[in-house]
């Protein structure tokens, strides 16, 4: 397992922040620190063990010490594949969840019509992306990471829906450009990612890093895109029904502002605040 920081070498090149991202990083950070304490922590307990004794009795003390209800003999190494895995089934959930988060900045910044296609047949990120191209919105990804995230959403699936068949993870391995990964990824040559059958922590890291590169690219694809002297009409802490009594607009649409690391000019602040003040009156 590498040094952690290393990890994570990625860059959005563009200013603005979305409230969506700021989540994912932070719940995804939360996770990655979770996994690599438990992933600690059954080392160290089989590293400690009471040798005096076969190790399932050992287990088997320890569970009823704790109140676990947990025997037999379990180790890390029986474990350690399903264990990964299920990491990365909470790593999809992470995701999932952004994309959520992400439809909803869309909402906010561009048009509160904007919804993600119902297609079955396509992962959920397909389906922004389409939904996300008919507003002429289309983020550039380097053409290893969408194959190396639907390679990891079928190893996710072979976990969650009862092992489904592993013949489409590998088909979904075949397709990752591991060329072209290295050449823009290179700290990850050489350890991820893995096939179906030897995943390991590094497979958990890089899918976590994959998720943040997919976050980053679907930023910069709203580069100089927002109009943001209209965000008055689509924001939802705009709309005056949200807005509590007594408020000063000016200062709440600064506020908004700020959240997506953008300094309104002059004449946006004003051209917001004057729609938010029509919109007040049409509600009287």
């Amino acid at each position: 397992m590498g040094k952690r920081n290393i990890f994570y070498d990625y860059r959005s090149n563009v200013d603005i922040v979305l409230p969506s991202c700021k989540r994912l990083y932070k719940r995804l950070g939360d996770y990655d620190t979770l996994a690599e304490y438990t992933i600690c922590a059954m080392l160290d307990f089989e590293k400690y063990c009471d040798t005096t004794i076969p190790f399932s009795d050992y287990v088997s003390n320890k569970a009823m010490e704790h109140g676990v209800n947990l025997r037999g003999g379990v180790t890390f190494g029986n474990y350690k594949g399903v264990l990964i895995k299920s990491f990365l089934v909470n790593s999809h959930a992470i995701l999932s969840d952004f994309i959520k988060h992400y439809r909803d900045d869309i909402r906010n910044l561009f048009t509160r019509d904007f919804t993600i296609k119902g297609d079955d047949k396509i992962s959920e990120l397909d389906r922004l992306l389409a939904s996300l191209k008919e507003l002429k919105i289309e983020p550039s990804f380097p053409r290893w990471l969408l194959p190396a995230m639907d390679y990891y959403r079928n190893v996710r699936n072979s976990v969650a829906h009862n092992q489904r068949d592993k013949n489409s993870c590998e088909k979904a391995f075949e397709k990752i450009d591991i060329s072209a990964l290295n050449a823009d990824y290179g700290i990850f040559k050489d350890k991820a990612p893995h096939h179906v059958d030897a995943i390991n922590m590094d497979d958990f890291y890089f899918y976590s890093a994959c998720i943040k590169h997919v976050a980053n690219f679907l930023v910069m694809a709203l580069k100089d895109r927002v109009d943001w002297s209209r965000i008055g009409e689509t924001h939802t802490d705009l709309d005056p029904q949200n807005i509590k009594k007594g408020t000063r607009t000016e200062k709440l649409v600064n506020s908004i502002f700020s959240q997506y690391n953008h300094r309104g000019t002059k004449s946006e602040v004003r051209k917001v605040m004057d729609e938010v003040i029509a919109r007040k009156k049409r509600l009287k």
